[in-house]
Order: structure tokens, then C-alpha cells, then sequence
């Protein structure tokens, strides 16, 4: 059994390169019928909108900049992405994200849909020239990335004033086609110029699309108050019983099971109950299950767990008895299965 299981981790590991293998691809978005839609700004939201950004009131520029959109004809779809560009000059385009639950600072996706990513450039400049150009690279979901360490444990001055010729307001909006392979994990790397022969960025960001995941990684390491012995032949060949300390020690890499899906990357203590299983760090199988629920800390989460796990001990055939000698080439044991209690802390990632 305990082969059977080394085999798999080899095939495992050998099988890794070529399924987390990254592929690249550059799209290019559509303008949506309508665009670019014209707003009379008569409250002068975009100048509100940089002067906050100037402030460093990022949650107010972009507040500002909502309600300039919803004065538009356009509505925006709360559970879509949008791949937001103000460009108030030619310096100062501050790119961000609008999305339902997301500041505009904010360079998390939670997977897409073929549909469901936008590009949006708001200007004062009627038909302002706007080059985007998006590169989506797949990889791997943290739970994926994490696996080959898993399986090692076994063997980013704004200027003071703002040009206002007019109040009129501009707002592009371009859908892209995301193939299907980069919708559920993939980083979405943008960049913004005023046209493909400039030098220069207006704007430029890397979103991460990184979904909710079930299922993650840990180092869990059991105590146990029950005393236990076990049995063993000594050098003389003789039967003896050898005792195992108060307190045993066992650390087992363990893999868990969220009840509710969770952000890995952003972890929070009301989702942190989850299920765990996995083996003993040790030359022998030992498997453990168990529950498991923590306080996340900066970098890494830190779990109490209880459960049980299931040893293979030894226990004398009916013809030997402690003490006896084994005169012959002959094993004097047994193989039985015990169940032992387990409760201890697990350091859980990523």
C-alpha cells in the first residue's frame, strides 16, 4: 500500500509540468453599440473626480465617476468587471476596477465569464484616441501551485490644475472575448497608450483573476495524551515491549475541505471551518481526518483541529508470547489497525 501510494505522488509530480503549463493570449475589445456615450457633466463630476484622486480620496473620485456614468445612457452591469480609465490628461489617467463588492484600487477578479469584461475610457476629448492592449496568461489556482511544495513534504507630482475646455464628457466602452481557458484562473496584464506608435502609458495595471477555492493546503501537528506501547524484537531476538512517551508528537501534511468556498489570497475567520485529511510525516501510513477552524493571520492562518487517525501496529500471533525468543526465521506480528484520537494546531496555506 505504502508503494502504491509513493508511485502516485511520482506520477503526480511528473504529470504537474505539463497540466499547470501557462499559455498567452492578447486580446483585443469591441466597441459596445452606442459608444462612446456623451454626458452633459453639468455638476462637473469628472473635475470633482480628479480633484479627489489629487486629494488621494480614491473611494470619492471613483463615487464620482459612478454617478457621471449612471447620468449616461449607459448602465453598467454591477456583476460584470470593468477596466476603468479616467484620463483627465495626457499625465494623469488613473486606471482602476468597477465592480460590485470592489474598490477601484482593487486588482482581484473572481473568474470570468465570455462576457463579462469591459474596458471603459472616460474623457472630455470627443473620439479621444484610447489603445488598449491586454495580455491574459493562465496559471495555476493557488491550491494547484501550492501541490509540487505539498508533495515535497514527502521525501505601483499630479499637476495642480486641469484644462477645462468643455463639460461635455466622453465615456468608450469596449467589451473583450475572453476564451475559455483564461476565464477561471488567469492574470490580465493592461496597458493603455493614445495610440499604438506612442512611447508613453496613460495607464497601466495587472488584474489578478483568482476564483474562490474549496480546497487548500497544511502542516498539522497532533498530540495525544493516551499512552501507548508498542511491540518490537530485540537485538537478542527477543519479544519486548517498548513504551511510547506522554504526549506523542505527530505531524501529518493534511489537505482541507471548506464547507464554503474561500479566498485563499484574502483569507477571513467566518469561512475558515473546513474538513482535513492526510498522512503522517513518517516512514510509516498513518492516515488522519479531522475539523478544523482558525484565526487567519498576514501570510498564513493558524488552526485548532481535532479528529482521529488510524495506525498499523503490531500485535503477537497466538503461538508467541512477551519475553519469548523467536528461535526461526519468522515474523512474530500481526498487523492491526488502532484508532488514536488527534487534536493540535494546524499552520494551514496558502
Amino acid at each position: 500500500m505504502q508503494r502504491l501510494f509513493i508511485s502516485i505522488l511520482i506520477l503526480i509530480l511528473v504529470l504537474a509540468p505539463f497540466v499547470f503549463s501557462q499559455d498567452k493570449v492578447v486580446v483585443v475589445p469591441k466597441r459596445i453599440a452606442g459608444a462612446p456615450f456623451s454626458v452633459e457633466d453639468d455638476a462637473d463630476l469628472f473635475a470633482k473626480a480628479y480633484r479627489f484622486f489629487i486629494e488621494g480620496d480614491v473611494a470619492m473620485a471613483a463615487d464620482s465617476l459612478r454617478k457621471l456614468i449612471d447620468a449616461s445612457s449607459y448602465k453598467i452591469d454591477p456583476q460584470a468587471y470593468y477596466i476603468v480609465v479616467a484620463n483627465f490628461t495626457d499625465k494623469v489617467s488613473p486606471i482602476g476596477l468597477f465592480h460590485e463588492g470592489s474598490g477601484f484600487l482593487d486588482t482581484r477578479f473572481y473568474g470570468l465569464k465570455t462576457d463579462s469584461l469591459y474596458y471603459m475610457f472616460i474623457s472630455r476629448t470627443e473620439n479621444a484616441p484610447s489603445f488598449v492592449s491586454v495580455l491574459l496568461k493562465s496559471k495555476p489556482t493557488p491550491f494547484e501551485a501550492n501541490l509540487p511544495a505539498f508533495l515535497g513534504l514527502f521525501g505601483l507630482a499630479l499637476p495642480g490644475t486641469l484644462a477645462e475646455p468643455s463639460r461635455t464628457t466622453w465615456i468608450d466602452v469596449r467589451r473583450f472575448e475572453v476564451p475559455e481557458k483564461f476565464q477561471k484562473v488567469s492574470d490580465i496584464s493592461v496597458i493603455i497608450k493614445k495610440d499604438l506608435s506612442s512611447d508613453e502609458y496613460l495607464a497601466a495595471a495587472v488584474f489578478d483573476n483568482t476564483p474562490l477555492e474549496r480546497w487548500s493546503y497544511g502542516i498539522a501537528t497532533a498530540i495525544t495524551s493516551i499512552n501507548d506501547v508498542y511491540l518490537d524484537v530485540g537485538n537478542d531476538g527477543t519479544i519486548i515491549v517498548k513504551p511510547r512517551p506522554t504526549g506523542d508528537l505527530a505531524v501529518f501534511g493534511v489537505i482541507n475541505f471548506h464547507f464554503k468556498a474561500v479566498d485563499t489570497k484574502a483569507p477571513t475567520l467566518g469561512s475558515s471551518f473546513h474538513l482535513l485529511g492526510g498522512l503522517r510525516l513518517a516512514n510509516f501510513i498513518e492516515p488522519l481526518v479531522g475539523l478544523g477552524f482558525g484565526i487567519p493571520v498576514t501570510g498564513f492562518e493558524l488552526h485548532i483541529f481535532g479528529g482521529g487517525s488510524l495506525a498499523f501496529r503490531n500485535e503477537l500471533k497466538s503461538e508467541f508470547t512477551i519475553g519469548k525468543r523467536v528461535e526461526r526465521e519468522e515474523d512474530p506480528f500481526k498487523t492491526k489497525i488502532k484508532f488514536y484520537p488527534r487534536f493540535g494546531l494546524e499552520l494551514k496555506f496558502p
